[in-house]
């Protein structure tokens, strides 16, 4: 009987030592998952488009992390305006802002050290934002005309520079007229398309 305990000992020892060599093998082969490994991949209850929408946001930090950018996700015009069918844009966002988020608190909860010692990033460029190559009397043109766009487009009137008195007979020596005239133009170009874009928008929606 002591004898029998003995070989049974033996054959579990054996045994024991031929299965973990096996089970470490095949951990091996798996190998552990890279730091971070993970974060990245969409929550498994998002549908198709939402899952396009999570990777296109994950990319957008990403690229906002490298730029120093401010991180906001309102600044990209993929999220603001999705190629996709009406049906389909909300999902896309819900995705787009979920892969957004996840990216930008992986990323600088990861590297927040180095990304706090970088020199704060410019806040980005607002759509009514000066030309930087403006000179004051362009600077003051370009406001008129974004004004001017502003009038039309609340009154319904036709968009058209031309239309406006301020643009065809400005206020400014005459020396100062066509440098007028070309931030007036632009500004009520700049101003018009972001009205009507705005607009469309929500119609779309």
């Amino acid at each position: 009987m002591h004898t029998n305990r003995i070989a049974i000992s033996a054959v579990a020892l054996l045994l024991g030592i031929s299965v973990m060599p096996m089970a470490g093998a095949a951990a091996g082969q798996q190998g552990p998952p890279p730091p971070g490994y993970g974060w990245d991949v969409p929550p498994q209850e998002l549908n198709e488009v939402q899952r396009q929408g999570f990777h296109e946001g994950v990319e957008a930090a990403r690229r906002d992390f490298e730029m120093h950018r401010h991180p906001d996700v309102d600044d990209h015009e993929v999220f603001r305006h999705p190629q996709l069918p009406p049906e389909q844009r909300e999902a896309f966002r819900d995705g787009f802002r979920r892969g957004y988020d996840r990216a930008m608190s992986h990323l600088m909860g990861g590297e927040r050290p180095e990304f706090r010692e970088a020199a704060p990033p410019p806040p980005p460029p607002q759509w009514d934002a000066f030309p930087a190559e403006f000179n004051d009397i362009q600077r003051r043109g370009f406001h008129d005309g974004m004004e001017g766009a502003r009038r039309d487009y609340e009154n319904h009137r036709r968009p058209d520079v031309n239309n406006r008195d301020e643009y065809r007979h400005p206020h400014v020596p005459p020396e100062l007229q066509d440098a007028y005239r070309e931030g007036f133009r632009r500004g009520y170009d700049r101003a018009m398309e972001h009205f009507v874009g705005a607009h469309d928008h929500h119609d779309h929606d």
